[in-house]
């Protein structure tokens, strides 16, 4: 996932393969990861924007009309949810999207080209940092009336200590509870390309999901396939959506707070 984040920022995503010639093209091109212990790199396959974990697609949106699994491929197990590009044969295998691996963005040219004389701009909504809001909390997000922070001078955390950081300044893990909240925190927060905790936990095996600061349960925040764990875990943050985590694993939170 951070691999995708980090070809967004340069205006591509992950490399989508449409033919053999590629694949064998981008096979050859991995010979500049000899050095590296992968077996293999990160292509932008996923199964993590379906709703059904065996139907697979493009980060960049284009037609999954190609594919080039090895034998036993795609395995469709939680949390193999992301697809990599073999060093050696060039064939594909699923694997954990957190473990971290070289990766190749595909890019339109005009990203690299000087002399592109038209451009065209996609109108963005502006956030504003709220100087109000405390020293510890960057972003205000007026719908909402609360202010933002993220603990990454401290920690990483587990879940639960992730909390109490929070708490200890008087605000919560963040509750998300619509797309346009989501939209911000994607646009301000995660261009960081960093997994946060969020105050999404469940206790009784995935089956209900709460935020740690009281706030109902009334949007669907997850990434598609997700939840998976099926036991008690706690609600990872990327990129404006979100996986369910073990909770004694250990990342940065994010917190939220009421403005007063």
């Amino acid at each position: 996932m951070v691999a995708e984040f980090a070809c967004t920022k340069i205006g591509g995503h992950l490399v989508s393969i449409h033919d053999s010639f590629t694949n064998v093209l981008l096979t050859q091109a991995e010979n500049i990861f000899h050095q590296s212990t992968m077996s293999d790199i990160w292509i932008g396959l996923t199964n993590m924007m379906s709703s059904s974990s065996g139907n697979w697609s493009w980060t960049d949106g284009t037609p999954f009309n190609f594919e080039d699994w090895a034998k036993g491929e795609p395995q469709n197990i939680s949390g193999n949810n992301c697809a990599g590009l073999s060093i050696t044969d060039g064939l594909w295998k699923s694997d954990d999207c957190f473990k971290a691996k070289p990766y190749i963005c595909k890019v339109d040219k005009s990203f690299f080209d000087p002399t592109t004389t038209s451009t065209t701009v996609k109108a963005t909504t502006k956030y504003q940092s709220f100087t109000r809001c405390p020293n510890q909390f960057f972003f205000y997000f007026e719908p909402t009336k609360s202010c933002y922070g993220v603990g990454n001078f401290t920690g990483p955390f587990t879940w639960e200590s992730a909390e109490k950081y929070c708490e200890a300044f008087g605000a919560h893990l963040m509750s998300l509870h619509s797309s346009e909240e989501a939209y911000f925190l994607r646009y301000t927060v995660f261009v960081s390309h960093i997994p946060y905790w969020s105050g999404a936990f469940s206790s009784d095996g995935g089956l209900i999901w709460e935020w740690s600061d009281g706030t109902p349960w009334d949007y669907n925040p997850w990434f598609g396939g997700y939840p998976n764990l099926h036991k008690t875990a706690c609600g990872l943050m990327w990129g404006g959506a979100m996986t369910d985590h073990p909770c004694t694993e250990i990342f940065q939170p994010i917190c939220k707070m009421p403005y007063k």
